[in-house]
C-alpha cells in the first residue's frame, strides 16, 4: 500500500450552468452542482480552487485557454481534483468516436461548437506522481462514464450519468461532498480511492448506477479539523437525510460551536444552505445567538393577536391539571428493547401526582410573559400561524420552562388554585414515563403496538407541530393526557449528565442518586421524552431516554407540568 501522505488539493471545477440551445438542467434550478463540494473544501481542507465560468466558455478555445490558465494555478498542489459536470455528446467518426462537453453556446449535433474530452484529459493525466481524481455528472442519451474513465487513463474517476432533473445531492458532486464532510467531522485522514468508494455506495444505495475506476496512485486526504472529532451522534445526526435529526444536529453543534471551528463552520453551513427551511431557520438563530424579541417589540409589530393579549391580562390561560395515582409503578425495558441507557425493566414507587393535560400552548406561556416579562421565543417574530390552533409553545429551553413553572406556582397560589402547599415543577423522568405507560410499562399510552394514527410522528406523515388533542381520545393515557408521545419531545426536570452521549444517570432509575437535584452549571443536560413529529417510530415511545443542554431551544420541544408537594425533592 503506498504511504499515506497527506495532500494540497488543485480543484477545477467546470459546469456550464446556462445553455442557449439545450434545455436547462435541473440542478441548475435547485442550485449550483459544486455548491455543497465546493464549500467541503474550501472550508475543511487544504484546497486551492479555480472555478471556471459560463462567460469563459464561450468557445472551445477560449474554454481550452481558461483551462490551461487553471491548471497552471494549480500546479503546486499535491492533489488534482477535476469536476464536470453539464450535458455531453457522443460523436461517431471514420477516424474514431469523439465525446464532448456541451458549452454555452453549443449547438445540438456541431461538435465543433463543444469542447472534446480528450482536449479536456491532455493536460490533467497523472504525472510526476501527482493523483488527479475525476468527478463527473454528465447528462447524455448514452452512458458516457467508461468513455471520461478512459480519457483520463490513470486517473481516478467517479462518472454517473445523471438525470436532467437530478438535484444536486443525487450526483456524484453530492456525494463525493457528503463523503467528506463526514471525514472532516471524524477527525481523521482516508486513502482517495476508499473516499471515492464511499461516494460510490452513497449513490448506489439512492438508487443510481455510478462508475468508479481507482488510478495507479494513491494519496491519503485530511481535513483541517482533524484534531476536532465530532462526537459520532452529532455525525450521523449532521449526515442524515432526515430534517429532524439534522434540527438535533443544529443543538449539538451550537452547543460546540464556541470552542469547535469545525462545529461552528458546520453550523453556518447548515444555516445557509441546508435543504429544509425549518433547518436552516434553526441554524441561523443558533449561529447568531441573537436575544430573543421582547413582547413589547412583537405587540408592536402587531405580530401577536391583539385579542390574544387582552385574554392573558385578563384571563391567563393554564393548564388543566390530571391526577395519577402513583404507587408501584413500572419503568424501562429489557433487551433486546431499547437501549442501554433505558434498561432494565424495573419497578419504582411514586407519590400521587398531577400532570398536565397537554404540553404547554404559546396562549398559555403568553399569559406568564405578560404578568412576569422576559423573552419571547424566536419564532413567534416570524410565525403568524401558530396562534390559529393555539400550537404548543416550543424552542423554550430548560431555564425557560423552569421560570413559567416558578410563576405559575405564584399565579396559582394567588388564585387559591393550588394548594399552598403544593408547587408547579416539571416532571420526573420517572413521572413522565409511569403517565406514558399507565404505570404497567407499557411502550404506548393506548397498548403495546406504535401506532400512527394515534400520535403526530414521522409514520405518521404530517411533519410540523399541530394542536394538542389532535389524536385525542385513541392517543391519551387513562388518565386523560393528550400527545405523551409525538408532536414536541418534552423536558423534564432529571438530569441526564453533562455528556451528550453517555447518561451519567441511568436505569434503573434511583429519586436520591442525584438527578433530581437541578442544576444551573454550564453543561447540565436534562432528559426529554415522549418524540417528536420527526421521531421514528422505533424512537417514539415511553421509554426512550434523550436529553438537551438545559440552555437548548429546539423547534420541537416543549414541556408539561406537574403539581407536587413544596417538601418534595424527589420523585
Amino acid at each position: 500500500m503506498a504511504p499515506r501522505v497527506l495532500v494540497r488539493i488543485g480543484a477545477l471545477f467546470l459546469a456550464p450552468t446556462a445553455y442557449r440551445h439545450l434545455p436547462t438542467i435541473g440542478w441548475a434550478t435547485h442550485g449550483d452542482i459544486h455548491a455543497e463540494l465546493r464549500w467541503q473544501l474550501d472550508h475543511h481542507f487544504h484546497t486551492k480552487t479555480v472555478v471556471i465560468g459560463d462567460r469563459r466558455l464561450g468557445s472551445p478555445a477560449a474554454a481550452r485557454r481558461a483551462i490551461d490558465d487553471a491548471l497552471k494555478t494549480l500546479a503546486g498542489q499535491d492533489l488534482l481534483l477535476v469536476c464536470l459536470a453539464g450535458h455531453a455528446a457522443e460523436f461517431t467518426r471514420r477516424d474514431g468516436g469523439i465525446t464532448a462537453l456541451a458549452l454555452p453556446g453549443s449547438v445540438p449535433g456541431r461538435p465543433t461548437s463543444m469542447l472534446q474530452v480528450d482536449e479536456l484529459s491532455a493536460g490533467v493525466r497523472p504525472g510526476g506522481g501527482k493523483p488527479v481524481i475525476v468527478c463527473a455528472d454528465l447528462i447524455s442519451p448514452r452512458d458516457t462514464a467508461g468513455t471520461i474513465a478512459s480519457a483520463f487513463a490513470g486517473a481516478s474517476v467517479l462518472a454517473s450519468q445523471s438525470a436532467a432533473d437530478a438535484e444536486p445531492e443525487n450526483t456524484c458532486h453530492g456525494a463525493l461532498a457528503a463523503v467528506l464532510g463526514d471525514l472532516a467531522a471524524a477527525g481523521t485522514d482516508q486513502l482517495a480511492p476508499q473516499l471515492l468508494n464511499a461516494a460510490r455506495q452513497r449513490l448506489v444505495t439512492a438508487g443510481g448506477r455510478p462508475h468508479l475506476t481507482i488510478g495507479a496512485s494513491a494519496a491519503a486526504i485530511t481535513s483541517k479539523y482533524v484534531t476536532e472529532q465530532l462526537p459520532e451522534y452529532v455525525r450521523e445526526d449532521l449526515s442524515s437525510p432526515d430534517p429532524g435529526s439534522r434540527l438535533d444536529a443544529v443543538t449539538e453543534l451550537a452547543a460546540l460551536a464556541p470552542s469547535t471551528p469545525f462545529a461552528r463552520d458546520s453550523l453556518m453551513r447548515l444555516a445557509a444552505s441546508d435543504r429544509a427551511e425549518a433547518v436552516r431557520g434553526y441554524a441561523d438563530t443558533m449561529s447568531r445567538q441573537d436575544r430573543q424579541p421582547s413582547l413589547r417589540q412583537l405587540l408592536a409589530d402587531g405580530l401577536i393577536p391583539r385579542e390574544a393579549h387582552e385574554a392573558a391580562l385578563k384571563q391567563p390561560a393554564t393548564p388543566d391539571l390530571l391526577p395519577h395515582p402513583g404507587g408501584d409503578v413500572i419503568l424501562g425495558v429489557d433487551a433486546p428493547n431499547g437501549q442501554d441507557d433505558c434498561r432494565p425493566r424495573h419497578t419504582v414507587r411514586l407519590q400521587p401526582y398531577r400532570l398536565a393535560r397537554t404540553v404547554v400552548t404559546n396562549r398559555q406561556y403568553l399569559a406568564f410573559l405578560t404578568a412576569e416579562g422576559g423573552p419571547c421565543p424566536d419564532h413567534w417574530q416570524s410565525d403568524n400561524s401558530l396562534w390559529l390552533d393555539d400550537l404548543p409553545v416550543v424552542m423554550v429551553s430548560w431555564l425557560d420552562a423552569s421560570r413559567y413553572c416558578a410563576w405559575l406556582t405564584r399565579h396559582l397560589h394567588h388564585t387559591r388554585a393550588l394548594a399552598h402547599n403544593q408547587r408547579i415543577v416539571l416532571p420526573s423522568e420517572a413521572q413522565w414515563e409511569a403517565a406514558a405507560g399507565n404505570g404497567r410499562g407499557r411502550p404506548y399510552p393506548w397498548g403495546d403496538a406504535p401506532d400512527p394514527r394515534r400520535a403526530n410522528i414521522r409514520a405518521t406523515g404530517i411533519g410540523a407541530v399541530v394542536a394538542p388533542g389532535r389524536f385525542s381520545p385513541d392517543g391519551d393515557n387513562d388518565a386523560g393526557c393528550q400527545d405523551l408521545i409525538g408532536n414536541v419531545w418534552e423536558w423534564t426536570r432529571s438530569l441526564w449528565g453533562r455528556s451528550g452521549h453517555q447518561p451519567t444517570f441511568g436505569y434503573p432509575y434511583s429519586h436520591d442518586d442525584g438527578r433530581e437535584m437541578a442544576s444551573t452549571r454550564p453543561g447540565a443536560r436534562y432528559v426529554i421524552r415522549g418524540g417528536a413529529f420527526y421521531y421514528a417510530t422505533e424512537c417514539a415511545n415511553s421509554f426512550t431516554r434523550n436529553r438537551m443542554l438545559a440552555t437548548d431551544r429546539h423547534p420541537a420541544g416543549g414541556f408539561r407540568v406537574t403539581s407536587t408537594n413544596a417538601t418534595e425533592t424527589t420523585s
